[in-house]
C-alpha cells in the first residue's frame, strides 16, 4: 500500500500511541501529556484506542482512532487467536493513517490489551511503556505457585524479547527479577510534566466547597482501588492523626462503597470528603495543605510531582517503585514505611503542623521538554 514519503532532512516526526482507552487514570494521562508536548515541538501525534472511552479534553490536532477489536471471550490460553486477527485490524488502520498523515516513526504501546496485540508485531519502531510493577499489579508475588506460573507465562509471552520503556528504574528491576521477562532492551524514562500548563490549570476560576478552607485540608487523588491505592490505610492513618482538618479524596472506582464504609468505621464521617473524579484536579491540589499518597505500589507517582510543582508539600508511603526515585536527597523525609498506618498518621500530623520544604531544583529533571526529547532519541 502506498505510504507518504518523509523527507529525511525534516525534524518533524510522527508518533503513534496505542492504548487501551483514554479513561481518567494515570497511565492515560501520561500519554496525553506526552502527546501534547510532542505537538508543541512540531511533531505529528496519533492515538489508536482499543476501547472507545475518552474522558479527557484532548488537543484537536491529535488524531484519535478506535481499533474496533474482536473480543476474546474464552479461556486466556486461546486468546492469541483473537490477538492475531486484531493485529490485522491494527495494521490495516495503521496503513490508512500513514496514507493520510505520513509514515509513523515511533509506536508507543501502553496497557495490557494493546500490549498483547502489538507484541505480535515485529518492528523496531514498537516500544511498550510499562507504568506499574507488573509483579504487584498482576498479583504474581502473592498468588500460589500454579497461579504464579500462569501469570508469569502470560507476561513473558507478551514482553519477552520486546523493547520496553519503564516509568521508573524499579519497574525494570521488577520485570526481570519477579516476572522473569527477558526484554530486548529496557530504558527508564520518567513521566513528563508541563510545569507552566499545570500552573495555568491550577489558576483557573475555582471555588472550594463551602465545607473546605484553602490550605487547611489534606488531599489524596487516585482510583478507588484498595488493593493498590490503599485508601483503607489512608483513612485509618487520618483517624490516628487526630487532625481536625478535612481529608479530601478525588477519584472514582470499584471500591467506593468500601471506602464509604471505612470512613464510618473509623469515625471520621464529618472530616472526610469524597469529591469524585475531577477533570481538572490542579486547583484542588493548589489549595491543599498537604498531598498524601498511601499506595502499596506505584509505577511512578505523577501526582506527587504535580503537587510539588504547585507548591503543595507531598507525603508518600515508600512503596515500590516510583516515590523513592522522586523523593531523593533532602526530601527522603517525605517517605514513610509502606502499610504502616501509625507511621503515616504521625507524619501527616507532623507535616500539617510544619510543612516540609520542596526542592524545586530536584523537580526540574521531570520537565516535559527534557522527557519528550528522551522519547525522540529512541526513534530508529
Amino acid at each position: 500500500m502506498f505510504k507518504t514519503k518523509k523527507n529525511k532532512k525534516t525534524s518533524s516526526r510522527h508518533i503513534l500511541f496505542a492504548i487501551d482507552s483514554l479513561t481518567g487514570r494515570g497511565a492515560e494521562k501520561v500519554v496525553i501529556n506526552l502527546g501534547e508536548e510532542l505537538l508543541k515541538l512540531g511533531h505529528q501525534v496519533t492515538f489508536i484506542i482499543y476501547e472507545d472511552i475518552i474522558e479527557f479534553d484532548i488537543d484537536s490536532r491529535i488524531n484519535v482512532y478506535k481499533l474496533n477489536p474482536l473480543i476474546h471471550k474464552g479461556l486466556r490460553i486461546f486468546s492469541r487467536f483473537t490477538d492475531h486477527k486484531n493485529v490485522n485490524l491494527f495494521n490495516s488502520l495503521l496503513s490508512n493513517i500513514e496514507m493520510q498523515f505520513g509514515v509513523v516513526d515511533l509506536i508507543l504501546s501502553s496497557l495490557p490489551r494493546m500490549d498483547r496485540i502489538l507484541s505480535l508485531i515485529k518492528s523496531n519502531r514498537v516500544y511498550h511503556i510499562i507504568g506499574n510493577p507488573l509483579s504487584l499489579q498482576s498479583g504474581i508475588r502473592k498468588h500460589k505457585w500454579y497461579k504464579k506460573i500462569s501469570r508469569i507465562w502470560h507476561m513473558k509471552r507478551i514482553y519477552d524479547g520486546r523493547q520496553i520503556i519503564g516509568m521508573s528504574y524499579g519497574i525494570g528491576d521488577d520485570l526481570v527479577e519477579y516476572v522473569k521477562v527477558c526484554p530486548a532492551s529496557f530504558r527508564a524514562i520518567y513521566n513528563p510534566f508541563d510545569f507552566d500548563q499545570i500552573k495555568t490549570l491550577a489558576n483557573k476560576p475555582f471555588e472550594l466547597p463551602i465545607n473546605l478552607i484553602s490550605k487547611d485540608y489534606l488531599l489524596h487523588i487516585g482510583a478507588f482501588t484498595l488493593q493498590q491505592k490503599r485508601q483503607d490505610l489512608l483513612i485509618e492513618a487520618f483517624a490516628l492523626s487526630k487532625l481536625k482538618c478535612k481529608l479530601v479524596l478525588l477519584g472514582k472506582g470499584k471500591d467506593e462503597d468500601k471506602i464509604r464504609n471505612l470512613i464510618k468505621h473509623y469515625g471520621v464521617s464529618g472530616r472526610v470528603v469524597l469529591a469524585g473524579f475531577q477533570i481538572n484536579p490542579f486547583p484542588w491540589i493548589k489549595h491543599a495543605r498537604l498531598f498524601v499518597l498511601s499506595s502499596d505500589y506505584e509505577g511512578f507517582g505523577n501526582v506527587l510531582i504535580e503537587a510539588m510543582i504547585l507548591g503543595t508539600p507531598a507525603l508518600s508511603t515508600d512503596c515500590p517503585y516510583g516515590p523513592g526515585e522522586i523523593f531523593i536527597n533532602d526530601m527522603k523525609d517525605s517517605l514513610v514505611k509502606c502499610g504502616d498506618a501509625k507511621a503515616l498518621g504521625k507524619k501527616m500530623r507532623e507535616f500539617y503542623l510544619k510543612p516540609p520544604l520542596i526542592n524545586e531544583k530536584s523537580l526540574k529533571r521531570f520537565e516535559a521538554t527534557t522527557i519528550t526529547k528522551e522519547y525522540l532519541e529512541i526513534i530508529p
